[in-house]
């Protein structure tokens, strides 16, 4: 992409919302045209401080570039146009305005922008403040004609994952898509509840259509990174923080992901090379699931997260027999599994020769605040968590805040892809409750 052939963007004859998108798109197709742009723009300002320009393309090509700040002040100093309030509005959302963001989109309307993308767009702008009832009005005002309006089911999907109905808005926003399948938003709605209800196929084929746009969503990256990151892609993970930091180098949510992601491709590499390892501490971390054990005792076993034979070898047999369900044929089931291991149930550390420091301790005893009990029985869902950090839950078996709190910092802290980032907001979301991880055993 050459200077001369984004500079017309200032000479068209006509500006219009396809003109501004065909410029944006060429623009963002590589690092090199963003630089000749922003260069193109940096030229016409001066024109314009000379009084030889034209504000409003001006502020277009400052938003084109990021410059939200420098276009609204230019956008205030164009024309009254509709194209100017609309575009206003995008750059007082990037900025966080959105009080400022709804006034210019109903100056958009009153001077001739589609109503019903209008109304949709305002109503978008107020479920993100935290006022879904006049949302919901202006969604009921336009249901004849958004049948047919992929803004409509957008914003239907907005309102119900506002109200927890996830599968509800799952449904909206992929009946956004069938009208509107390019539709980015859309796309990465859907893709993000995908994620989080682990379809990861579909949610990764999403983001990485959202990844191919010239102008990919920053949060569609990160969250395609971190999805890379979990299948082992790490190359193809950094390559999406890199086009992150090129375009927000002091981006502190890239660059933190960026540390983690590299720091678990070493591990891998570390893994890779190492080649000794003592046979036992290798044996008492082998899966439960590994071995031919009856539906009934498998079950029973899941249900007490007892999840690998050092999981196993710390209960006694009353520990196990006192388990609903668990009887006599299971315990000798499993008995007899370990013996053929040269083990047996109770089977204490020390008699474990060189792996008695990597058998855990036994949990501590967690208190919480009076009047929390109750709160133990929810979903760590409640927590609302970061992608990254409910996968890395979700390893652990880990479903309820219950749960979660017998868990300390180190031991979540030895989950693959788990790093110092996620902990900290594991914390906060429990502080959040007057809940706490457990204490450090030994």
């Amino acid at each position: 992409m050459t200077e001369t052939e984004l500079q017309p963007f200032f000479e068209v004859e006509e500006l219009s919302s396809e003109v501004f998108d065909q410029y944006a798109d060429q623009t963002h197709e590589s690092w090199r045209a963003r630089e000749k742009f922003a260069d193109a723009v940096s030229e016409y300002r001066r024109r314009v401080e000379a009084g030889e320009g034209d504000p409003l393309r001006l502020a277009l090509g400052l938003l084109i570039v990021g410059k939200h700040g420098d276009a609204l002040e230019w956008f205030a100093k164009a024309p009254d146009d509709k194209l100017r309030h609309y575009y206003a509005a995008e750059a007082a959302l990037a900025l966080g305005r959105s009080d400022e963001a709804m006034e210019e989109l109903r100056a958009a309307g009153a001077g001739g922008w589609d109503a019903l993308a209008i109304d949709m767009a305002v109503a978008a702008v107020q479920i993100g403040s935290g006022n879904s009832k006049a949302a919901d009005k202006l969604v009921d005002k336009q249901a004849k004609a958004g049948a047919d309006r992929h803004e409509w089911y957008y914003v239907r999907g907005l309102l119900a994952e506002y109200d927890k109905r996830r599968g509800e808005a799952l449904v909206e926003y992929e009946k956004s898509l069938t009208l509107f399948p390019e539709y980015a938003p859309g796309m990465f709605r859907c893709a993000w509840l995908y994620d989080i209800r682990g379809d990861d196929e579909q949610a990764i084929e999403l983001y990485e259509r959202l990844a191919r746009r010239p102008r990919a969503r920053v949060n569609a990256l990160i969250n395609l990174a971190v999805s890379y990151e979990d299948v082992g892609k790490y190359e193809d993970a950094l390559e999406c923080l890199r086009r992150v930091l090129k375009a927000y180098p002091n981006h502190a949510r890239a660059r933190l992901f960026y540390r983690d992601v590299e720091s678990s491709a070493q591990m891998v590499i570390d893994e890779g090379v190492e080649v000794t390892g003592d046979t036992s501490v290798r044996l008492l971390e082998t899966p439960i699931s590994e071995f031919e054990l009856s539906v009934r005792a498998r079950n029973c076993l899941k249900k007490m997260k007892i999840h690998t034979l050092g999981d196993l070898l710390r209960l006694s047999e009353a520990e196990l027999l006192a388990y609903k369900n668990f009887g006599e044929t299971s315990l000798n089931e499993i008995k007899a599994m370990l013996s053929q291991k040269g083990l047996r149930i109770g089977q204490r550390p020390d008699e474990l020769g060189g792996v008695a420091a990597d058998v855990p301790a036994p949990a501590p005893t967690i208190t919480v605040p009076p009047g929390s009990e109750a709160m133990l029985a929810k979903g760590v869902g409640e927590l609302e968590l970061s992608v990254r950090a409910r996968r890395c839950l979700q390893r652990l078996d880990v479903a309820t805040l219950g749960e979660l709190i017998q868990h300390s910092e180190p031991e979540l802290l030895s989950i693959r892809n788990f790093g110092v980032t996620s902990l900290n907001e594991i914390k906060a979301r429990l502080g959040d409750h007057g809940l706490q991880l457990a204490p450090k055993s030994g």
